[in-house]
């Protein structure tokens, strides 16, 4: 298996190995480290090669400090 150059999302160079398999070459789990994407080296091509990643969902690193912060989900309330 061969290790990815940047991410598919953002295109940043080198992803971190986040896992891999306790089988041996069975699959690697990569993380990026500037948007957070991660994915499987067994995925298919469009998750897994930046030329093939949908338009659509790519993200520009340069724009990642523009998005919206996510609120926290409350706590149940009990009733």
């Amino acid at each position: 298996m061969s290790t990815p150059d940047c991410c598919p999302r953002c295109r940043s160079l080198d992803p971190d190995v986040l896992s891999v398999s306790p089988v041996a070459n069975c699959w690697i789990v990569y993380k990026c480290g500037v948007c957070h994407y991660s994915w499987r080296s067994t995925e298919p091509a469009q998750v897994t090669t930046a030329a093939m990643y949908p338009e659509a969902f790519r993200i520009n690193p340069r724009d990642i400090s523009d998005f919206a912060v996510m609120p926290p989900i409350p706590d149940l309330r009990l009733s």
